[in-house]
């Protein structure tokens, strides 16, 4: 099982969900991406390597990709671009198929 994470400027990365650890109370929290200034993480979600992923931008472009396109990456890391965006546009949706 897999965390799809996808931030506003159309960045998305694949992790194992075994790179997450247990949370505890009053924990300070996990970081799960590195983003750039002015980024922040739109969405996140589990799936399998047979689903698919669609990301959908304000401006109404969406985008759907298989899960397995995506190679596996560290927590820290950034991510690739997952869709060219127009001036302006931001993502606003991650969602599996």
């Amino acid at each position: 099982m897999d965390v799809v994470l996808v931030t506003a400027n159309g960045m998305v990365k694949r992790t194992s969900v075994d790179e997450f650890r247990q949370q505890g109370r009053g924990g300070g929290g996990i970081g799960a991406m590195g983003v750039a200034g002015g980024d922040h993480v739109v969405g996140a979600v589990k799936l399998s390597m047979e689903q698919s992923v669609m990301v959908v931008t304000a401006g109404g472009t969406a985008i759907r990709f298989a899960a397995s396109e995506l190679r596996t990456m560290g927590r820290n890391a950034q991510g690739v671009r997952s869709i060219r965006l127009k001036e302006g546009d931001k993502v606003v949706a991650v969602v599996a198929l």
